[in-house]
């Protein structure tokens, strides 16, 4: 025989509502701590995320990657390495602009110095040393509109 069947109708009742406050008393509790664990399971989210955030995802300098928990960055390779060096390769043609001498060019001006040197002396008849300076120039021709 079990001990509920010896006891009598009151006791049964007082049982019945000590159980019915202790169970109202556990709902309660178990519904604080479900509140309680919503709010710590946001709050762990919330934390993953900042805590996942780099350079490559968000706005941050990449110097704030190497932050203690923090998983830097993959790099991703957009194309198979070649073996060349980026840019035009050497020996490639065009690499610099050629000098157009004679019959090429459009204009020539030659340049001599002309009115008083620092010292005060008269540079026009000073000796021509030959060439000192030469450069290329060229213009590209304004547009003009006709109607």
């Amino acid at each position: 025989m079990s001990d509920l069947e010896s006891l009598s109708r009151e006791e049964l009742i007082v049982l019945a509502q000590r159980q019915d406050a202790q169970i109202t008393l556990l709902a309660t509790q178990l519904a604080e701590l479900m509140e309680k664990f919503e709010q710590q399971a946001a709050e762990l989210a919330r934390l993953q995320h900042l805590l996942s955030r780099n350079s490559g995802n968000s706005s941050m300098p990449p110097s704030k990657d190497d932050g203690p928990g923090r998983a830097t960055p993959r790099k991703e390779r957009r194309a198979k390495p070649s073996g060349r060096a980026k840019g035009k390769q050497p020996g490639a043609s065009g690499t610099a602009l050629r000098w157009r001498e004679g019959d090429e060019l459009d204009d020539r001006q030659d340049r001599y110095p002309e009115g008083t040197c620092d010292c005060g002396a008269d540079l026009s008849a000073a000796m021509d040393l030959g060439v000192s300076d030469r450069y290329q120039q060229h213009e590209i021709p304004l547009v003009s509109v006709s109607v």
